[in-house]
């Protein structure tokens, strides 16, 4: 599931995904990350989208919106 990264607190962080928000341990993030960070989470495991990647991923969202 993708999630995007909103709030970074000492012992968890919270995310949002398209249908809930999550409250996920600290620790399964790398040490690096940043609000709006966007990365996948599956089977307790994170992995932060590089920059590449999420900018791609705003580019696509804000063309769609753009169509609509």
């Amino acid at each position: 599931m993708k999630i995007v990264i909103g709030e970074i607190k000492e012992n968890e962080v919270i995310c949002e995904a398209e249908d809930v928000t999550l409250r996920l341990p600290r620790r399964l993030f790398p040490p690096k990350i940043h609000v709006g960070d966007i990365a996948d989470y599956a089977d307790g495991t994170v992995e932060i989208w590089d920059l590449d990647r999420q900018i791609e991923e705003e580019q696509l969202s804000m063309f769609f919106h753009m169509m609509v």
